[in-house]
């Protein structure tokens, strides 16, 4: 049989009307839908490989897809929706989960502070990534921490502070990392009848706005402060309500949403945004910032009168690019430079079974051309953090920095790598905060290699080397442990976490039936080395 095009589900020929909230846009050649971090990691990379042009959607809420065709990829997001606790106050969203099933979530466990998510549009990924807000509240106010995957399929945990730059503006609008999952907190208790009713009213609210009349994105324009009022207020002042272009119309309710009656085309939104915003600037003296993400290939006119930057399409003069992922020609990396880092979380995706607070590092220490020059030195660090200083708990009878076999019947922090080549050999490493260690080589699943049937660190001497301090535990590798296990300067891992009592946490993560079983290579995450 012929190699899927995508290591995820994925149609050819997809119309894009079909996938965004519009309903309006071309034929997509590729719309891939990875269900995991591993997957979109895979899919990100063959898209590099095949020079394919990339768009990345969660529901399509909020995105304005072009007339024309798409030769690209198109990944959606809407497979990755997995939510559960963290703790009692702490909730998990992958990015494809939609805002008013996060409402409910939060509203079912008596948390109050997510109402306002109820039938808002979208889902967490794109409400992060933009710092969505209504009713006088912002996604900001309750994030905690945000995941994001680069093209280079590093996964990385970011805290708020470095996300959220202020109204309707984050750090990621104007990077290439792509949100897939968000750790929010409502502190605050309540009946979940009260929280209904609360919910209920803002799901009133927003018919009897008639938000959802026609298809939409909601509000065209963000508000501009400097105004002094809402942009629909300055548009209904200046007659925009009711306005048509084609298929498109102001709506009759709200002068800042532009629907589609039936038959719009992507450049009919367009060419109304273009006239709303000349309006505003020329006759109320605002300037207002598209909130509609275009995406696609349109007219630069039409995208310079909407205030959207564009990159040229050579054969289509007159032609422009807007909202595509695009893969860097060189890269300028510093060292070290994180690879993976985040919080580990259940491996079942369960309410509250894994403890918070131990996070997982894993640092490419120098550049590959270097590492290739002195190929004994370090290379990769893995590190592993217990904020709580409790949670490994279970320890093995053995001095401190022993080699340990079955150290997996006590508390430790586990590294897999996997030969990213094809064939079926990994490598697990497995280590607690007191530095005890254990290393095995295998060759298929749970089959321990010739010559590593029986543990020993003879076999790893001056390759991998145990620490352990008050900042964190983990295990340095030389280039040359690791050097038949890079494929295409890629390496590719999987963090685990074994507390010996039954709790078992991931990261990147990943959602499994029956008995835990971390062996299992094709759901680990390749990641592009510098």
């Amino acid at each position: 049989m012929p190699e899927p095009m995508f290591p995820c589900p994925c149609d050819e020929r997809v119309p894009l009307a079909t996938v965004g909230y519009y309903a309006i846009g071309g034929e997509a050649r590729w719309v891939a839908r990875p269900r995991s971090v591993a997957e979109l990691a895979s899919a990100l990379d063959r898209c590099r490989q095949l020079s394919l042009p990339v768009i990345i959607a969660g529901k399509g809420s909020n995105m304005l897809f072009s007339d024309e065709e798409f030769p690209g990829a198109v990944i959606v997001l809407d497979a990755m929706n997995r939510l559960f606790r963290v703790s009692d106050s702490l909730f998990f969203c992958e990015a494809g989960v939609e805002n008013t099933d996060a409402a409910l979530a939060i509203q079912q466990a008596g948390r109050s502070g997510g109402e306002w998510l109820y039938r808002l549009p979208g889902a967490i990924g794109g409400t992060v990534r933009m710092n969505g807000r209504c009713y006088g509240r912002e996604i900001s106010a309750v994030t905690r921490s945000v995941v994001t995957v680069g093209l280079d399929g590093a996964v990385r945990w970011r805290a708020a502070g470095e996300v959220f730059l202020g109204y309707k503006e984050t750090s990621l609008m104007r990077s290439p990392e792509i949100v897939v999952g968000a750790v929010l907190e409502f502190a605050d208790e309540d009946a979940p009848e009260a929280i209904e009713a609360r919910m209920l009213e803002y799901g009133d609210d927003r018919d009897a706005k008639h938000q959802f009349d026609f298809p939409s994105c909601g509000s065209t324009f963000k508000n501009s402060y400097e105004a002094g009022k809402p942009s629909g207020q300055i548009f209904d002042a200046l007659g925009f309500r009711g306005r048509r272009e084609g298929g498109a119309q102001v709506s009759d309710h709200h002068a800042n949403f532009i629907f589609n009656t039936g038959a719009a085309r992507a450049v009919d939104v367009l060419k109304l945004a273009a006239a709303m915003r000349s309006g505003a600037r020329e006759q109320a003296g605002a300037a207002l910032e598209l909130e509609l993400q275009c995406v696609g290939l349109f007219e630069t006119a039409l995208l310079d009168a909407c205030g959207i930057a564009s990159t040229p399409e050579p054969t289509r003069p007159g032609f422009g690019w807007a909202g595509l992922l695009r893969f860097p020609d060189a890269r300028n990396d510093a060292f070290p430079r994180k690879l993976l880092h985040g919080q580990a979380l259940d491996y079942f995706c369960r309410d509250a079974a894994f403890p918070a607070g131990i996070t997982v590092e894993v640092e490419q220490l120098v550049p590959l051309a270097e590492a290739r020059k002195s190929p004994e030195r370090p290379f990769i660090r893995w590190t592993t953090r217990d904020e709580s200083a409790n949670a490994f708990s279970l320890r093995p009878d053995a001095p401190a920095g022993a080699f340990v076999d079955h150290l997996w019947e006590s508390s430790v922090s586990e590294l897999f790598i996997v030969d990213g080549g094809g064939s079926a050999e990994y490598l697990e490493f497995e280590v607690t905060p007191q530095a005890h260690w254990l290393a095995l080589r295998f060759d298929a699943p749970r089959q321990r290699a010739a010559g590593h049937e029986t543990p020993s660190d003879a076999l790893w001497r001056g390759q991998a080397t145990p620490f352990a301090s008050e900042t964190g535990f983990g295990i340095e590798f030389s280039y040359a442990l690791l050097e038949p296990f890079i494929h295409e300067d890629r390496l590719t891992l999987q963090n685990a976490v074994s507390l010996g009592d039954g709790r078992y946490g991931l990261f990147p993560w990943w959602h499994d039936e029956g008995a835990p079983d971390f062996h299992q290579p094709a759901k680990f995450c390749a990641v592009k080395l510098g």
